[in-house]
């Protein structure tokens, strides 16, 4: 193997966002010499993309210091995708501890140990999302909430792109300096996509082939595109590289172009894709909202003898019924970033997938 070009470390390179960023390191990539996927399972390329840089797939735990020392050997950038996302009545809040933060200490300590240059770190708009409206929002304005909106997965994120950013500018051994900036995306749909579109699809199955809306549908919420996101990662390791004292210690949120609309419209093409439809009415929120309190109350009261978690909590509905709807304004100026796929190239793509995939 040629000792030119660079190594790319991709931890969660085998799940749903991973995969994607694996395919555009695969077409777009500049110089590269290997791409490593650390991951928890064995790395298949399922998106069907070329694989010309030689790829290593290795499996390993985030919460196991030696094997992500032992991953980052040589590398000159990380995009740290891995992390643990729990939601429910009864969150997984120990794992995601262990996962999100403690896993994020690990890759940074990882970078420190073996001269890593560049480290991208994946977060989620959800550092920012309480029980407010957010009209536009940007990384100056928009900060963290008093109360976060979802328990757990919110607030070991947010600890750990603060890791990140403070990790930033760094001395490292070989005598350069580490240097690290955090991406926010939005909720994400698209190839692989194993819960977003997917839990609705499967309800509107459940329910005889209508999924049922909640709410007037005058809430605005943003989703994005996944292979927009990913390509997001692809710019910003090159602004890091090019551009590393400008955008180091830097925040970014990364929508695209999806129109920003009610979530049930969004949803339309995928049911239709399936032979589903949307209900006519809708089920008041008001209404769904007493019940799911009344219903959870229920359940913490019966909870230190028997533990019912709900894969839709009361917190789900409250988000699916609030604007949100960040812009990119600032990724746009130190990152160069704008979506490489339209919406319709979007949609289409991923219509494809919700049509066939297994709920």
């Amino acid at each position: 193997m040629s000792s030119e070009g660079e190594i790319i470390v991709v931890t969660g390179g085998a799940g749903f966002l991973g995969q994607h960023i694996v395919k555009h390191l695969q077409e777009k990539g500049d110089n590269l010499k290997e791409i490593r996927v650390f991951d928890r399972k064995v790395y298949q390329n399922r998106l069907g993309h070329k694989e010309d840089t030689p790829m290593w797939s290795i499996v390993g735990d985030l919460c196991n210091p030696d094997e992500v020392v032992s991953a980052l050997k040589g590398a000159n950038s990380v995009y740290h995708v891995a992390g643990l996302v729990s939601f429910g009545t009864f969150p997984d809040i120990e794992g995601m501890e262990k996962v999100n933060v403690e896993g994020t200490r690990n890759v940074i300590e990882a970078c420190l140990k073996q001269s890593v240059s560049r480290l991208v770190f994946c977060s989620t708009v959800d550092v920012v999302i309480g029980f407010d409206e957010i009209i536009d929002g940007d990384e100056v304005t928009t900060c963290k909430p008093e109360h976060f909106l979802f328990p757990g997965y919110p607030d070991t994120k947010h600890r750990a792109e603060l890791s990140v950013l403070d990790a930033n500018s760094q001395q490292l051994p070989n005598g350069k300096k580490l240097h690290t900036l955090s991406l926010r995306p939005n909720v994400m749909y698209g190839e692989g996509d194993p819960y977003f579109v997917v839990n609705p699809l499967a309800a509107a199955k459940k329910a005889g082939g209508t999924l049922y809306k909640v709410g007037n549908g005058n809430a605005l919420f943003q989703q994005s595109y996944v292979g927009n996101v990913a390509w997001a990662f692809i710019l910003a390791d090159r602004a890091l590289k090019r551009r590393p004292t400008t955008v180091g210690g830097q925040v970014f949120f990364v929508p695209d172009d999806t129109p920003i609309q009610s979530v049930f419209d969004f949803m339309h093409p995928f049911l239709t894709a399936r032979g589903y439809k949307l209900s006519k009415g809708s089920i008041p929120y008001w209404l769904l909202y007493c019940l799911m309190y009344l219903t959870e109350t229920v359940l913490w009261i019966i909870s230190p003898f028997v533990k019912i978690n709900l894969n839709t909590p009361l917190c789900s509905i409250i988000y699916s019924n609030m604007s949100l709807f960040f812009n990119r304004n600032k990724a746009e100026k130190l990152l160069g970033y704008k979506p490489i796929y339209t919406p319709v190239q979007s949609i289409k793509r991923s219509v494809q997938y919700y049509k066939d995939t297994k709920l």
